[in-house]
């Protein structure tokens, strides 16, 4: 029996029934080392046989196995997902399966066990799984040590994505003096000074009570001292035998162990009869405690823990099976074997790579690079490449992936390998780019192309030529873009590369698009339809991106909100987060010109409190809530406009600048600061007519022009059609365009250009209908000046906010069967709750379905948990 525990059982049970009702989530139990959460876990299995319980276990390997608790749970769920974990199935096949499984209307209990040691791969699983747990019938209960775990471990993150209310959190407490005392039986020891020495601690205490003293002067003040007791009660050779496995983290393989020391079966059951060692439910021999294992493993000289590590490995390199990679290269390293770290780190990262756990991989080619210097030349500068991307993939672009690349770069030009330094100048150029340096980007993706431009082809050369297309697309050089971009396809012929062909096509249509070709929109469905055949995520995330953008800049909302959808659909379900909140900033623009303010801020903000996003994934929810903020006549509009221009000179991407400089030159009309206005014309002319859309380019001619500033109109641009009417003279027909468009923001302020009372008030109106305080002053300025009755233009009295309507269209019965439907409330229970029909309900659920667009209720909470904004009343 546990003692004081019973808290702690309620809620596990708690779960479990809210489980069995459809309702599933996430357990995280927490404690010090040696608190119990392991005996509370299998008490609270032992319970619940009518469920089906499935453990996986995080080892304190150097580094762990790459989805070593997930295989695990896969191999005692069913037979499918054990196939696919004996085989060494990857993620992306392995959590579809799991998932299925998990399903079932059957109650399921997963437990994964010390979650601080898992690899990315794991926490990837966890947060897949617990993005869909609410309608499901299981529960998913991880355990971890609290104070192992501080604010930069990485499964806070995966913490912080998950819903509040799917998660249960359970402390574990260590036993109060009254539990102390019920365990003490022995009497020998006083109850006082075992509490101040073990400080309740179960595993501690009960190491101690095992094998009590009766001189209590003797009572060990920590848990070595303990366990060092225990070990001088064995024989020599049970004692040999338990410091020989101490380095072997998790379970005992006796067969490995057994072909370096005689009699392990034998020593091994001995050990388990005096409680040093246990038996699992699956048989599998472990310590009982991973502190004694530490315990027992300090006791090793760092002569004997060499040589053990090396009998271990002489065992394990007997084959030729690379399945066990990330134990081999654990015992190679701690035996000092640089010879055998070299072979097996790079394929123990490759594992790790192929299932997702890019920090895994890095880790390993980083213990490779300690041994370096016995590496031969090529092998260098194959380790230093694959860890700059690996590194750069799953830790973040520093000097120190820079100076790897670089390191390459020196050993391949002194091998004479070519075609190995262009491709790694290609990458050098895109760490750079991602930094926000753009010209040194430029320079090396420029020395990349010219080191292979003329070589024959290869997969090397294709990439760097599109490189070079995208770059110029980015930078607005539309033109070259395409050049470029045509030569990367020319390229990839001869190799048979759908990534490279998707990824250059995407170039292509991108550039055509943004100068008003829409021929480009087949090259973009072309890009996609390779990449989602191909499981090219990011190259398919890519295309929705620059679509969304286009579709935006260029008014066609209808097009935007069906992009938008799909492609926050399709990042959302891969797990695409960056692409993800990328796309959902495009959408907070896409409400920004439909003058829908209010929604743009709030959705901008959520992508904003996101931790960790680079700089250009946060950059187009920066460019919203700033000009949002000034539409509106926000107090933190300036700070913003000003935070958001610095970032986007960072870039050096006009893609970024233009539209906040553009905001400037509308700030400074709004406030009679018409001289404020020059430096930013100044910056932008005379090159933007040549680097961003027609759109852009004329709605920076036209804030110029309220500002007094005539700028020239390019010939070479041909005027959107709102526009045109304006350039003519004609500032009423272009008002009606826009409002024809939906643009309600932009006909106000044209109808600002007709000294008129009525156009006056028509823009007066329409301006306060749409929250536009500084534009509405701005006009009612105006009106006054011209001697109009001021009574047309009364100011509002107090904060002025309209009516808000939900982002999506959801209606208010919508929105809260949508919350009930998030909590993972069934049907009958929404309508029993509304007190409505079920058949009322399921009409509600399938509109909520279509105005999400989404299938199914999983996709609901994957939608929600993106985009928590939805959930906003």
């Amino acid at each position: 029996m546990l003692l004081e525990r019973d808290n702690e059982f309620t809620t596990l049970n708690h779960c479990l029934d809210q489980a069995m009702n459809g309702r599933g989530s996430v357990v995280l139990v927490s404690g010090e080392a040696g608190v119990g959460k392991t005996s509370l876990l299998r008490a609270f299995a032992d319970q619940h046989s009518e469920a089906k319980i499935c453990w996986g276990m995080c080892d304190a390997l150097y580094t762990p196995q790459t989805l070593g608790p997930i295989y695990d749970i896969a191999i005692s769920l069913c037979e499918r997902t054990r196939t696919l974990a004996e085989s060494g199935a990857n993620s992306a096949a392995l959590f579809p399966a799991l998932l299925s499984e998990l399903s079932k209307p059957v109650p399921q209990i997963l437990v994964i066990e010390d979650i601080h040691w898992a690899d990315y791969a794991t926490l990837d699983f966890v947060k897949y799984i617990a993005r869909r747990i609410p309608v499901l019938n299981t529960v998913l209960i991880a355990s971890f040590r609290d104070d192992e775990i501080d604010h930069t471990h990485p499964v806070q993150a995966v913490f912080g994505d998950l819903q509040s209310r799917q998660i249960t959190r359970i402390n574990i407490s260590p036993l109060s003096r009254l539990a102390v005392e019920t365990l003490n039986t022995s009497a020998l020891y006083d109850t006082n000074h075992l509490m101040k020495v073990t400080g309740g601690n179960p595993f501690f205490l009960s190491e101690l009570l095992a094998f009590p003293s009766e001189d209590i002067r003797s009572v060990p003040i920590s848990i070595k001292e303990t366990v060092n007791a225990r070990l001088n009660r064995l024989t020599e050779a049970e004692r040999d035998f338990v410091e020989f496995v101490s380095i072997i983290p998790g379970a005992i393989d006796l067969d490995i162990v057994a072909a370096c020391m005689p009699d392990a079966e034998m020593l091994a059951m001995a050990c388990v009869g005096r409680n040093i060692l246990k038996l699992d439910a699956d048989g599998a021999l472990r310590f009982r405690h991973e502190l004694a294992r530490l315990a027992t493993l300090s006791r090793l000289s760092s002569g004997k823990l060499r040589r053990h590590h090396a009998a271990l490995l002489a065992q394990l390199t007997r084959g030729s099976d690379t399945r066990f990679a990330s134990q081999i290269v654990h015992h190679a390293e701690g035996a000092g074997d640089a010879k055998a770290v070299l072979k097996y780190a790079p394929a123990a990262a490759d594992q790790a790579s192929t299932a997702g756990s890019h920090r895994e991989a890095a880790a390993h080619l980083e213990t490779a690079l300690k041994f370096v210097d016995n590496a031969e030349p090529e092998q260098a500068a194959l380790l230093y490449e694959k860890w700059a991307y690996e590194a750069g993939l799953s830790l973040r672009i520093d000097e120190d992936v820079i100076e790897a690349r670089r390191h390459a770069i020196t050993l391949w030009r002194a091998l004479g390998r070519m075609e190995k330094v262009g491709d790694n100048l290609r990458w050098l150029s895109r760490l750079l780019w991602y930094q926000g340096e753009a010209v040194q980007a430029n320079r090396y993706a420029d020395e990349a192309v010219r080191i292979l431009e003329n070589t024959s082809p290869s997969r090397e050369k294709a990439l760097a030529l599109s490189l070079r297309s995208q770059i110029h697309m980015l930078n607005g050089r539309m033109d070259d873009a395409i050049l470029w971009g045509q030569k990367a396809l020319k390229a990839a012929d001869a190799i048979d590369g759908p990534d490279i062909e998707a990824h250059a096509l995407n170039n292509i249509g991108t550039a055509k698009i943004f100068r008003g070709d829409r021929s480009g929109l087949k090259d973009l469905e072309k890009s996609l339809s390779l990449a989602k055949a191909h499981d090219l995520h990011e190259d398919a995330a890519r295309v929705y991106t620059n679509l969304a953008e286009y579709a935006v800049e260029f008014r066609e909302f209808d097009l935007a909100q069906r992009v938008l959808n799909e492609g926050i659909v399709f990042d959302t379900k891969h797990d695409l987060d960056s692409w993800t909140f990328y796309l959902v900033g495009r959408l907070a623009q896409l409400r920004l010109e439909e003058a829908r303010f209010d929604e743009a801020i709030a959705i901008a903000n959520s992508v904003l409190s996101r931790k960790d996003q680079t700089l250009l994934m946060r950059l187009p929810a920066k460019i919203v809530l700033a000009k949002a903020q000034l539409r509106l006549g926000d107090d933190n509009a300036q700070q913003s406009l000003d935070d958001a221009l610095e970032h986007a000179l960072q870039t050096d991407e006009i893609q970024y600048i233009a539209p906040l400089r553009i905001a400037c030159i509308e700030q400074a009309w709004l406030n009679n600061r018409h001289d404020v206005a020059a430096a930013h014309i100044d910056a932008l002319e005379p090159d933007i007519s040549q680097t961003v859309s027609e759109w852009v380019y004329s709605e920076f001619v036209f804030w110029s022009a309220k500002c007094g500033y005539e700028v020239p109109l390019s010939p070479e641009k041909e005027l959107p059609s709102p526009y045109a009417p304006y350039f003519e003279g004609d500032a009423a027909a272009a008002a009606q365009r826009f409002m024809d468009l939906g643009s309600s923001y932009f006909a106000a302020a044209l109808l600002s250009e007709e000294i008129s009372e009525e156009s006056l008030k028509s823009g007066y109106a329409l301006s306060k209908k749409i929250q536009a305080v500084p534009l509405m002053m701005k006009i009612r300025a105006a009106a006054l000046n011209a001697g109009f009755d001021a009574k047309h233009f009364k100011t509002p009295r107090g904060p002025y906010r309209a009516a808000r309507s939900h982002p999506l269209g959801l209606t208010k019965k919508e929105q809260e069967i949508l919350l009930l439907m998030v909590d993972g409330t069934n049907n009958q229970d929404i309508a029993d709750q509304l007190s409505r029909s079920k058949r009322t309900v399921e009409h509600h659920i399938s509109s909520i379905f279509s105005k999400l667009d989404v299938s199914n209720r999983i996709d609901v909470l994957l939608r929600v948990q993106s985009e928590p904004w939805i959930l906003r009343r």
